[in-house]
């Protein structure tokens, strides 16, 4: 009788998981609080802040890092966009992306990938509103079986969507059975799930706090949780902290944002 599952040891668990590669920030501070040289794939990722911590910047670093060749420690592999509220600027992945690959050539010279070649490697969908952005998650099981070496899914951001026009109960519902699915699919195909999320305000007795949008029971359904804050001055260096994640303990992390994308700070 099938089952449909299969038993594993923790031994192939663990070999499974090790040989897996990750997707780098271009960080390396950053990378090593996440336990895994980078992004890992096969799971969720989150990233909270406030405007202007960097959260866009690291998903369009992230665009162009999972296109870095094999040979360079990469995944040569293909990205998905789904922009729910008009935060992506091509004209600034294209600076990013411009400087990764300049990296690239200057590391390999066998690495002869073009500007032009890389920028038909990310898949953008621009999903504003509930309904579009529900239609589009139902057809994206879909999307990748004809779709080869997707490796990487940017949702940004995932809660816009779910602000009007629904209640708390439908969109608590509605938004576990796609992540749901959307988990299924980052194991099934050991795809990296990027999510960006925003702040809000929850009132308590006496003060409000400021707390990560989509309610407590939201925060149990990603992997990792990055929490990204920014200086007074626009200039200065972010900090990433580690909330949660199923491999590392909490730490924080200085990164800054250049011209180039995503970079350590000196």
């Amino acid at each position: 009788m099938d089952t449909g599952y299969k038993i594993f040891n923790s031994t192939e668990i663990w070999k499974r998981e090790t040989s897996l590669p990750s997707i780098p920030t271009f960080s390396q501070k950053l990378d090593n609080i996440l336990g895994t040289d980078g992004i890992p794939l096969g799971s969720i990722t989150e990233l909270l802040g406030l405007p202007g911590t960097g959260k866009t910047q690291i998903c369009l670093q992230l665009c162009a890092a999972v296109q870095v060749p094999e040979a360079l420690g990469g995944l040569n592999a293909k990205a998905l966009y789904i922009d729910t509220n008009t935060n992506f600027v091509l004209k600034r992945f294209t600076e990013i992306l411009s400087a990764t690959l300049t990296k690239c050539h200057k590391l390999l010279e066998e690495c002869n990938m073009s500007e032009e070649e890389a920028l038909k490697n990310v898949h953008y969908v621009g999903a504003f509103g509930l309904e579009k952005f529900c239609a589009f998650m139902y057809q994206l099981p879909k999307f990748l079986a004809e779709e080869n070496n997707i490796r990487l899914i940017i949702i940004d951001s995932i809660a816009f969507p779910f602000k009007d026009g629904i209640t708390a109960k439908q969109r608590t519902g509605l938004l576990f059975r796609q992540m749901a699915e959307l988990q299924r699919l980052a194991v099934e195909r050991q795809i990296a799930v990027v999510l960006t999320n925003e702040m809000s305000t929850r009132v308590g007795l006496s003060s409000g706090a400021v707390v990560g949008a989509l309610g407590d029971a939201w925060a149990h359904r990603c992997n990792t949780r990055l929490l990204l804050s920014a200086p007074d001055d626009p200039a200065g260096d972010r900090l990433a902290l580690l909330l949660k994640s199923n491999i590392s303990p909490e730490a924080v992390a200085p990164f800054k944002i250049t011209s180039d994308g995503i970079r350590d700070v000196n």
